[in-house]
């Protein structure tokens, strides 16, 4: 019986790491785990980005920077739901579209100052 028990959770263990293997999916489900590994620490990187941002602004451009967020959440939300489904692709280019947008503030406001025009 113990026998059994290894084998059997050594073919779970082997399952997880080829579906970690992302360079070589065996089928949709794989593809959609590998996308939505890399949309979270996308997602991730967004969320640092934003709060590293907000501690260079005053609280106006913080507002400006918030409704903008806001805003492009929920354009994002709508461009990438349908129905009941979420394009988990598209939500990924649409964030790593927005990371580099807040990347660039973040640039300005190193080099030049944070212009609160550049906000919206």
């Amino acid at each position: 019986m113990k026998k059994i028990l290894l084998v059997l959770s050594c073919l779970g263990f082997s399952g997880l790491a080829f579906a970690d293997n992302c360079d070589s999916t065996r089928n949709n489900f794989d593809d959609i785990y590998c996308t939505n590994k890399v949309y979270a620490s996308a997602d991730a990187e967004l969320n640092k980005n934003y709060q590293t941002l907000r501690t260079k602004l005053n609280a106006n451009q913080k507002n400006i920077l918030k409704r903008s967020q806001v805003a492009w959440i929920k354009e994002r939300d709508a461009e990438c739901s349908h129905g009941s489904s979420v394009d988990v692709q598209c939500r990924l280019s649409q964030t790593q579209d927005r990371n580099h947008w807040l990347q660039e503030r973040l640039r300005e406001c190193k080099t030049i100052g944070c212009k609160t025009s550049a906000l919206n």
